[in-house]
């Protein structure tokens, strides 16, 4: 099983919504679990909408660690098939860092504002020293000019930049409160939303496969 942790100092950068569009993306291949190690709990909350709507639309899963650390459980998972994702808090200290350590690439969503483009380079300097693989995801930008603006700046780093972004949408949050992923709405921006996430998807497919060879 394949993990992937989402990371980001900055608070809001959209570590939740990418952990649970891309979960239900994974799942319709294989087995999807998700593990919520943020205290807000936002990706469980979703997760349990998910259980609320007639039928429940099951998958993913939601994995509770219940006293169990998380390098035991994602060493468990290993050998198997399918894909974790473990959301982690605005923050990158040991809890983080246990999640980085454990996953087998890294995903760092971020805003395309300056502050939150500033921000980004303590977190890579901790995942630099944990000897971490990342990748950037641009997040919640508002048009095709503001994405181009913050790939460029963020191409100064040394870690490879998505070359989709996902767009500053409604079908987002709708999808959030329905406790659903975007491909599962109605309406023109749920489908433009499902086409842009299934491209950022598809490109981290692309670089945890090419990793493993």
């Amino acid at each position: 099983m394949q993990t992937f942790s989402l990371i980001s100092q900055k608070g809001g950068a959209g570590k939740s919504t990418l952990v649970r569009q891309l979960s239900v993306l994974a799942a319709e291949d294989g087995p999807a679990i998700i593990i919520d190690r943020d205290p807000q709990g936002t990706s469980t909350k979703w997760w349990q909408r998910r259980q609320e709507i007639d039928p429940p639309l099951e998958r993913p899963d939601l994995l509770t660690l219940e006293g169990s650390d998380l390098t035991r459980v994602a060493a468990a998972l290993k050998g198997k098939a399918g894909a974790l994702f473990v959301d982690t808090r605005p923050a990158v200290t040991e809890p983080e860092a246990e999640a980085a350590r454990v996953a087998d690439l890294v995903i760092v969503p971020i805003r395309p504002s300056p502050d939150d483009i500033e921000a980004v380079g303590d977190t890579l300097k901790i995942l630099k020293r944990l000897e971490k693989r990342a990748v950037l995801i641009v997040n919640a930008a508002r048009n095709e000019a503001r994405a181009t603006g913050a790939r460029a700046a963020l191409s100064r780093y040394p870690i490879p930049v998505c070359p989709f972004y996902l767009t500053d949408r409604t079908a987002y949050l709708d999808a959030s409160l329905e406790g659903r992923g975007v491909g599962e709405m109605k309406g023109q921006g749920a489908r433009e939303a499902a086409a842009e996430i299934r491209k950022v998807w598809d490109w981290i497919k692309t670089e945890a496969a090419g990793h493993e060879h």
